[in-house]
């Protein structure tokens, strides 16, 4: 690698870090780089985290800067799929324990920072993002505090609209918007939006598949609308009752093991639809056919291997040539070429290891 594309990313990314808080090795101990795509350095990603402690229920961003590195191009990752997902950049944490962050550049350098996701200090015990409200109407809001103790302070950013007394009781007053805050004596912080008005409730929620059938590995996209469409909240959340079965991720449920799992798709104010996912087992490929399993060819001379796999609704039915001699027969996309003289055989397999041999004898 150049040195001064070297001596930008990690400027930049030191000083990504440094408005982050996140400590740095010194250049020196960036490992070697440049010579593949999968080099690794030893800078850690710039990240909006605080130290190596994430909350688990929160959603965190990347800061722009990491743009700046190579481009605008790079691929976020996590090592833990049950623990955060990610989608845009940002990173939504679901559960606690160990996770890896790797940021995968333009250019194939990786960054990479390990974190340790735990249970938020303090979170607010409602169901929905959104609580709604009529004017006049009361509601008692809940804290959950994991860690610390003391005195939690309530705050309201319009009093106006809606009003929170120290015990979490909200107060309806106008029509509007106000997010209402509970915060420890340590600053942790959670916060619920407050929508008060009459407006349009849902009052059904509609997906464009009740029943599906997926394999193990198989994904399809759940499509769902409120009605009426112009629901004053119309933002809905999907929940599985198995994610060892059938996961979910912003509507999209994936097969993970045999089962059937209920994908819930629910409204703020908690009008719900379900889709009953059945997950079955792949069929596998139990044979590989050919059109011939001996051929004679002269020098030069080229033959069309055809191949298929069975049975007909196998679920994947890729299928690799290979030649255990390319200096007497060599093989691309199943048609042979004769090199030159001996034999050689071509091998087609399966991409559960199932085969078929085709033995090639070139002559003069």
């Amino acid at each position: 690698m150049r040195k001064g594309l070297m001596k930008r990313i990690t400027s930049v990314a030191m000083a990504a870090l440094m408005l982050t808080g996140v400590s740095v090795m010194s250049a020196g101990s960036v490992s070697a780089v440049g010579t593949t795509k999968t080099s690794q350095t030893n800078i850690e990603i710039p990240f909006n985290g605080s130290g190596t402690t994430l909350e688990s229920n929160k959603t965190y961003k990347l800061p722009a800067l990491i743009s700046g590195l190579t481009g605008t191009k790079y691929e976020v990752s996590v090592s833990n799929n049950r623990i955060a997902k990610v989608k845009n950049g940002e990173i939504t944490t679901n559960g606690t324990g160990s996770l890896t962050v790797t940021v995968t550049l333009a250019n194939g350098i990786k960054l990479s920072k390990t974190f340790t996701v735990v249970k938020p200090e303090v979170q607010i015990n409602v169901s929905t993002d959104v609580v709604l409200l009529k004017p006049g109407q009361k509601k008692a809001l809940q804290a959950i505090v994991s860690q610390s103790k003391g005195k939690l302070t309530w705050s309201s950013t319009d009093s106006k609209v809606v009003s929170v007394d120290q015990n979490g009781r909200l107060t309806a007053k106008k029509d509007g918007i106000a997010t209402v805050t509970v915060k420890t004596t340590t600053g942790k912080t959670a916060s619920v939006k407050i929508r008060v008005g009459e407006g349009i409730p849902v009052e059904a929620v509609r997906l464009n598949a009740t029943k599906q059938t997926i394999e193990v590995g198989q994904s399809f996209q759940i499509h769902a609308v409120t009605v009426p469409a112009n629901a004053t909240d119309n933002s809905l959340k999907c929940t599985t009752t198995d994610a060892k079965v059938a996961s979910v991720s912003y509507g999209k449920v994936t097969g993970r093991s045999a089962g059937t799992a209920y994908i819930t798709v629910k409204s703020a104010n908690g009008k719900s639809s379900v889709c009953t996912v059945t997950v079955v087992d792949p069929v596998p490929v139990t044979k590989v056919n050919i059109n011939k399993t001996n051929v004679t060819l002269h020098v030069g001379e080229k033959f069309q291997l055809h191949a298929s796999a069975a049975p007909e609704n196998a679920t994947n039915k890729a299928l690799k040539c290979t030649t255990s001699n390319s200096s007497v027969a060599s093989v691309s996309y199943g048609k042979i070429t004769a090199e030159s003289v001996g034999t050689a055989k071509i091998t087609v397999t399966s991409s559960n290891g199932k085969t078929a041999v085709c033995t090639v004898k070139v002559i003069k």
